[in-house]
């Protein structure tokens, strides 16, 4: 008995240190922050700021800066306090002007957790969102954003401590001491952002809009459109003055830019998107923005994945109406391969099959108001 108890202490320590050591691994100083940050100049005072994964855990993103006559726009505010920071140094680098306004491009937290660090740095600030938006972020407490992370988290300690007892991962392989370590840093990372962003001040637009709002600084216009990404009320932002498109994750590659899409959507409402991808296709474009990934300087990307997300949905529809009723029929009677190597070739295709598996299902669901079978 006192040997297990000794053991389990012992176990105890270790993961406390493990845990230390990679909750100093999750970066929280502003300039180390500052230096992971890839900055883009489209020109005409626009910048575009892109925070690695590596910085801001949750996925990598994407935030626009504009720089007017007389103050400066901002376009999404990060998920870490930490690097809403940063972008914010790299703004006082380039301009004492102020920021007056920041539009929040959907409610994922990624796009508006810096809410607070930017309402701190500029009194008086303007953010602006959709009225859909708004009303989405406001009934979303801090745990909404991290649930999903928890239930893991537990999961994935039960797991660890069977396979610390029998010397086992669950598919009979041995636990050796370098997967059990990198085992217990993922644990420990995951709990200090679990931690960081149970902590973070929530803050919300104070200007809301329906449809469409358009605002100057200046001689610059600024126009918004409440439309449909992977988020339902998502804003995008047009520049016609400068042809600029600053997406949100309406348009979203990975984060090299080398691939199709990463993700999908939230709700099923994918006919929707697709006319939005189409809506934004006829603009007058010279560079795109997207939520993540580097700016796009044509049309080729957004105009793929219109052509990616239109056969995945085409070829749904023609399934259903063939008479096929199960889920795992549907999604195998898709196959829009040729446009997956489209995005990157020689690439393997091995992710892009689980997208669009997802992408079907969706289509699916929409098709039948939610009513899916599994088989």
């Amino acid at each position: 008995m006192a040997w297990k108890t000794t053991r389990r202490l012992m176990a105890a320590l270790y993961l406390a240190a493990a845990r230390h050591a990679v909750a100093d691994a999750i970066e929280t100083s502003v300039p180390r922050a500052q230096a992971m940050l890839i900055k883009e100049d489209l020109g005409d005072g626009i910048f575009v700021f892109r925070a690695p994964e590596a910085l801001d855990v949750w996925t990598s993103t994407n935030t626009v800066v504009v720089i007017n006559d007389e103050d400066v726009v901002v376009f999404d505010s990060c998920t870490r306090a930490v690097t809403a920071k940063a972008v914010i140094a790299e703004i006082r680098k380039l301009t004492p002007k102020p920021v007056r306004a920041l539009i929040n491009s959907h409610w994922h937290q990624d796009h508006w957790s810096g809410n607070d660090e930017f309402a701190k740095a500029f009194p008086g600030l303007r953010i602006i969102s959709s009225e859909q938006t708004r009303d989405y972020m406001k009934r979303m407490a801090p745990r909404f954003f991290v649930r999903g992370l928890e239930i893991q988290d537990q999961k994935d300690r039960e797991e660890l401590a069977a396979a610390i007892k029998t010397g086992k991962l669950a598919d009979g392989k041995p636990l050796t001491p370098e997967i059990r370590k990198s085992k217990e840093e993922d644990l420990a990372l995951r709990d200090a952002f679990v931690a960081e962003v149970l902590a973070l001040p929530r803050v919300l637009p104070n200007v809301v809009y329906r449809d469409e709002m358009s605002f100057w600084s200046g001689q610059r216009e600024f126009r918004l459109m409440s439309v449909t990404g992977d988020a339902t009320g998502s804003t995008v932002l047009y520049l016609p003055g400068q042809k600029v498109l600053v997406t949100g994750d309406v348009l979203v590659s990975p984060e090299d830019g080398n691939g199709p899409p990463p993700w999908t959507t939230n709700s099923y409402s994918v006919t929707p998107w697709l006319e939005t991808l189409q809506r934004l296709n006829a603009l007058d474009l010279a560079a795109i923005v997207p939520g993540q990934g580097p700016t796009m300087k044509d049309k080729a990307y957004l105009r793929r994945t219109i052509e990616l997300f239109a056969a995945v949905i085409d070829q749904v529809h023609a399934a259903l109406e063939r008479g096929v009723i199960g889920l795992e029929q549907v999604q195998a009677a898709v196959n829009v391969d040729q446009i997956g190597r489209a995005y990157a070739p020689g690439a393997s295709l091995d992710g892009f099959h689980q997208w669009v598996a997802t992408f079907s299902k969706k289509a699916m669901q929409e098709s039948l108001d939610g009513a899916v079978r599994d088989k």
